[in-house]
């Protein structure tokens, strides 16, 4: 049977540090779409240079802005990626099967695993977590702002091998990214009524850490699985601090 084709999809905002890396092992789809948010640094540049199609566009919420990416892509197979993952041999070459073949499925996870400062996480539920990611027509996004999620209403299978998610080179590149999640939480917490007591404050990021770091087994994962648990533990933290901010504003003005 002919091979079927497939665009790739994903949305950027200052990312020239990992978009190369990223669209490195994508060059061997058929068409390879970003949706920018007007990044400022060599982002855009990068992209064309591996023959990306750059479409501009305000940012209006990871859901909207995915969908935006997904809507541009012409092709029957669809494959969503962020702009700091990066496909492993094996996965490419089980893509690359399924383009090749009948199949049965119309949707497939992608298992994920977490790169934190240099190192694989081989444990822990960011390591092996299975995503959708490979999906053909009729999928759609959700539209909230952050947390976004891809549905399908197709059969779904499991693909081999890995996605890797290299998204935070630094520690200052952690707690950026923390914030904005953290910001983009808070409306959509505020819509479902949220709000958190002091005792919630205190006691749910101990919980995150004892979740993350013994559960989750993260402390097999070295000094690095403690550093990734603690921060867990923080951005809990941050966003029930910041939805008690925003309600209490919004109660009291």
């Amino acid at each position: 049977m002919p091979k079927a084709k497939i665009s790739v999809f994903l949305i950027t905002f200052n990312e020239e540090k990992n978009v190369g890396k990223t669209l490195e092992k994508l060059t061997w789809c058929d068409e390879i779409i970003v949706v920018d948010s007007f990044s400022t640094d060599r982002t855009v540049e990068i992209a064309e240079q591996f023959g990306a199609k750059v479409i501009q566009m305000n940012f209006e919420g990871f859901g909207r802005q995915k969908q935006a990416a997904l809507d541009a892509c012409q092709y029957p197979w669809k494959l969503s990626i962020d702009a700091d993952e990066v496909l492993d041999d094996k996965l490419i070459s089980s893509i690359k099967h399924i383009l090749e073949s009948d199949q049965e499925y119309q949707a497939y996870y992608i298992k994920r695993r977490q790169v934190f400062m240099g190192k694989i996480f081989r444990y822990g539920d960011e390591s092996g977590r299975k995503i959708l990611r490979l999906v053909s027509d009729g999928a759609r996004f959700t539209t909230d702002a952050v947390h976004e999620v891809l549905q399908t209403n197709g059969k779904i299978g499991v693909l081999e091998g890995y996605m890797l998610h290299d998204s935070y080179a630094s520690y200052h590149a952690y707690v950026n990214t923390m914030n904005s999640y953290t910001t983009l939480n808070v409306e959509k917490a505020l819509k479902k009524g949220k709000n958190y007591s002091f005792l919630q404050v205190l006691l749910k990021p101990k919980f995150q850490f004892f979740r993350k770091y013994i559960l989750n087994l993260n402390f097999l994962n070295g000094i690095e699985g403690y550093y990734w648990s603690k921060l867990s533990a923080y951005y809990v933290f941050l966003k029930c601090l910041k939805v008690k901010e925003a309600y209490h504003k919004r109660k009291h003005g």
